[in-house]
């Protein structure tokens, strides 16, 4: 799918992250490999802290205390709220939508349009789009989109393969209408063939045959007998992220007429260090444009990682300066979503500890 949009902006992010903080100096006491081994992939991935939501945390709960608090601090008027789009892998329930809990308890008027979207990796870039839709109707004031999941409850600190790169975080982005007709162009691509490099097999309502159990059990992912957990073909992943994300990556600019050189930030989903870094090789650009940090620092957020990347990247030049930017989420499905667009110039850009 490829479109384009015009006169719409990203005016602000707030990334809530909660209290508890694991480092990987410490997480090394937990699992089975050496000191030596343990080293190369910190060394490696980029490990070295994470932060994790308590067990009682659940989605709204973190969303409706972050919103509360822009409203205290006036980042955001309750009567510009004209939609809120939830992009999540786990809601708080299966049935309604997180998106209506949250505008029920803060109370706001029943014409607000509520929807939860489930797209892992590319869960913010696609959450822009569809707030970008939303504004080209009429009245449209600001959409909310949140971002982020409570997807690891009493971490196994002994899994060397999933638990060193997770992590926690939820961000709130207020999207809206502009009077610059500055274009943005929006490009997805769905490998659905592939959809088995990346499930969560647990939970569904689909019946797990005992070929399955074995399937999803084998060496492929890691002899990971937890079907309740996120099961993962880390070399397929890897494949798909060094040999077809590139070829997207330069569909993408193709279709924004932009040069590579020409943007000043690539703002990836972060999977890890490691892998960023040799996206970056692959479309070959310098690493200066393309932060990697976000797993050092955080863990991997799944939806949420782009705008923690903003923000901790770029936090206070954004609020006076403008940066041509490229946005894209790869992953789960497996998928790939990349925006171009112009980003700066926010209300806000904050990074938020909560006691959660």
């Amino acid at each position: 799918m490829k479109t384009t949009f015009y006169g719409k902006k990203i005016s602000g992010i707030v990334t809530l992250l909660p209290e508890t903080e694991y480092t990987f100096e410490d997480d090394m006491k937990y699992n089975n490999l050496s000191e030596k081994q343990n080293r190369k992939l910190q060394k490696t991935m980029g490990y070295d802290r994470h932060r994790f939501f308590k067990p009682d945390t659940y989605l709204s709960k973190v969303a409706i205390y972050g919103l509360k608090l822009m409203f205290e601090k006036k980042l955001l008027i309750k009567d510009d709220i004209s939609a809120i789009v939830v992009s999540t892998s786990t809601p708080d329930y299966l049935m309604p939508a997180t998106s209506n809990l949250i505008m029920s308890e803060l109370d706001l008027d029943n014409s607000v349009f509520c929807m939860d979207t489930n797209q892992q990796c590319a869960g913010f870039v696609n959450g822009l789009l569809q707030a970008f839709m939303l504004l080209n109707n009429d009245n449209m004031k600001k959409v909310v989109l949140i971002t982020g999941d409570v997807m690891v409850r009493n971490p196994d600190r002994s899994n060397t393969s999933g638990y060193p790169l997770s992590g926690d975080a939820i961000c709130i982005t207020i999207v809206e209408n502009c009077d610059k007709k500055l274009p943005i162009y929006y490009h997805s691509i769905v490998d659905a063939k592939s959809y088995d490099a990346l499930v969560f097999p647990g939970l569904g309502f689909r019946e797990i045959t005992p070929e399955d159990k074995i399937r999803f059990s084998s060496e492929k992912y890691s002899f990971n007998n937890n079907l309740n957990s996120i099961h993962m073909d880390g070399q397929a992943v890897f494949q798909y992220v060094m040999q077809d994300v590139p070829k997207y990556i330069n569909e993408t600019l193709e279709l924004a007429q932009t040069n590579k050189d020409d943007l000043d930030y690539y703002f990836f989903h972060q999977p890890n260090k490691f892998m960023v870094d040799k996206l970056a090789q692959k479309i070959e650009v310098s690493e200066n444009k393309v932060p990697s940090n976000v797993v050092t620092f955080y863990g991997n957020s799944s939806s949420s990682t782009i705008p923690v990347c903003i923000c901790h990247n770029v936090k206070d030049t954004i609020l006076k300066n403008n940066y041509r930017s490229m946005l894209a989420g790869f992953g789960a499905g497996l998928s790939y979503s990349g925006i171009v667009m112009n980003l700066g110039e926010f209300d806000f850009c904050e990074m938020i500890v909560t006691n959660f």
